[in-house]
């Protein structure tokens, strides 16, 4: 008796969840709404918690290198929220930024946001 159909019928039931783990806001953003803003060629998810934000690339690249997308990120959060950029750090996947503004200026996301639970 084979082993196969048992081991591709779980392999089919991970892939959804794989697959949602790859634009899923990081740690210490989930739960926080999300701006999509397109930048540089790429489409992000921002979220903006505090003096930080994080942007999350939605789309498909092949082999992006971290210096175009980091651009892209950089200038896709400054549009969402109105602050100056002062760091990036992550990958071609995932940036996060410092930011340089009083929390109070942080612009609110209002026609932009993404409701999770109409996606």
């Amino acid at each position: 008796m084979s082993r196969q159909p048992a081991a591709m019928r779980a392999m089919l039931l991970l892939l959804p969840v794989l697959l949602a783990a790859c634009d899923t806001a990081g740690r210490g953003y989930m739960g926080l709404p999300a701006a999509r803003v397109e930048a540089g060629g790429h489409v992000f998810d921002i979220r903006v918690r505090g003096a930080e934000a994080e942007a999350v690339r939605r789309n498909a690249a092949l082999l992006p290198g971290f210096g175009d997308v980091a651009r892209a990120a950089e200038s896709a959060i400054e549009q969402a929220t109105g602050c100056d950029v002062t760091q990036v750090t992550g990958d071609a996947s995932v940036v996060r930024a410092a930011l340089d503004c009083p929390e109070d200026q942080v612009s609110h996301f209002s026609m932009n946001t993404l409701d999770p639970f109409f996606w």
